[in-house]
């Protein structure tokens, strides 16, 4: 299907935002209904949606999705219909109404849900941090069920009567005592083959990754295989590759696995030189279909891609900086022309008057705290953008 055209002449584009998020920016996804919008999931316990107009016109803000009570840590579009889910450290899933750009209108005290975003409902009720959701397909009824991942636990949402229609658990791998795990299978990720078997995968803190099946009607789901693909690591992030048949596994080690998911067995392994956090199939083909691309991100600043059939060299995106900010997450776009990755905000300068380093942590004592003991506002982190259409 040949180098997806972001891989191949992808260039940072200096209009994308610079002040995204104040703090750690998590996720980013293109719509896959207008690619003119992108999601980002932050610290701020916000997600925001953005209005790419193009290389050189900018990248606007078009709305906020507020109403979360901890951080948001996913974002996931509904490939049809206009709604946008967030996922929460407060245990909590958002469900959000997103108007077309060009067609939204403004929000008025007597019509609030009028604007860009509305929150149309809260799925609430999980037993932990929610690190996972996708759109899975439609119900019994017609209305879209949506898959989510939160402690243990993998749940089967039905959006049309917002309740839980599946709801699959697991025992961990034992881990040795001592090890730094967040909880034992903790799940960390969700990745959908779109359909393909109707399979959905998430690395876990056991460093084993699960994967679960459900019908055609996702009404009911299932574990299929529990694979010990990371042992000894935090699993952090997963994908599916060439059609839906291979799986792409990564922990927080660097170590990416790529599995057969027809025979549920390894094919191969790769390490990045740097830890890493997030990854992402990358489309070549133009059509939105899952080719053989892969891209990882992590702690370097460094889009690593590699064409997991082998046909191609392997590709590297660079931030456009001599201090580039390490990277917590990746995503590309339906056609593979622009790849978007964010993570932690830019160090701040240090400012000194004597008395050591202030609110960063040095010889004054003060650390986050301001000069009156209120905690320091984080620093914004932006969303970096790799466009092939501009070299602006």
């Amino acid at each position: 299907m040949g180098i997806p055209p972001a891989l191949e002449r992808g260039a940072n584009r200096v209009d994308a935002p610079t002040r995204a998020h104040y703090g750690r920016v998590f996720d980013v996804a293109f719509c896959p209904w207008d690619e003119s919008l992108i999601a980002s999931a932050g610290e701020d316990e916000a997600a925001r949606l953005w209005l790419d107009s193009g290389s050189g016109a900018g990248v606007s803000s078009y709305g906020v999705c507020r109403g979360h009570k901890d951080e948001v840590v996913r974002v996931s579009w509904h490939p049809t219909l206009k709604i946008l889910a967030t996922a929460s450290a407060d245990g909590s899933v958002g469900v959000w109404r997103v108007a077309q750009p060009g067609v939204e209108a403004s929000a008025t005290r007597l019509d609030p849900d009028s604007g860009a975003t509305a929150l149309v409902d809260k799925l609430e009720g999980h037993p932990d941090q929610v690190y996972g959701c996708i759109f899975v397909g439609d119900g019994e009824g017609g209305g879209p069920i949506l898959a989510t991942a939160a402690g243990t636990d993998l749940h089967l949402w039905d959006l049309e009567r917002a309740a839980v229609v599946s709801k699959v658990g697991h025992e961990p791998i034992p881990v040795e005592a001592g090890s730094e795990r967040w909880e034992p299978g903790f799940l960390f990720s969700l990745a959908s083959d779109g359909g393909a078997r109707n399979l959905l995968a998430s690395a876990c803190s056991d460093g084993a990754v699960r994967v679960f099946a459900h019908d055609s009607k996702a009404s009911t789901a299932e574990t299929v295989a529990t694979l010990p693909l990371h042992s000894g690591a935090l699993g952090c992030a997963t994908t599916f590759l060439s059609g839906g048949n291979v799986l792409a596994s990564m922990s927080t080690d660097g170590t990416v696995v790529f599995t057969d998911v027809r025979t549920m067995t390894p094919m191969t392994k790769v390490t990045s030189p740097c830890p890493t956090m997030g990854c992402c199939a990358v489309p070549s083909g133009g059509d939105g279909s899952i080719g053989s691309w892969f891209a990882m991100c992590g702690s370097d600043g460094i889009i690593r891609a590699i064409d997991v059939e082998g046909s191609s060299a392997p590709k590297v995106l660079n931030q456009a900086t001599d201090q580039p900010v390490p990277l917590l997450c990746v995503a590309a776009d339906h056609s593979g022309r622009r790849i978007a990755a964010a993570g932690k905000a830019p160090e701040a300068p240090q400012r000194t008057n004597g008395l050591g380093t202030l609110g960063s942590g040095g010889t004054s004592g003060i650390g986050d705290f301001g000069m009156l003991g209120a905690r320091k506002a984080p620093n914004a982190a932006g969303i970096i953008l790799w466009d092939a259409a501009g070299r602006s």
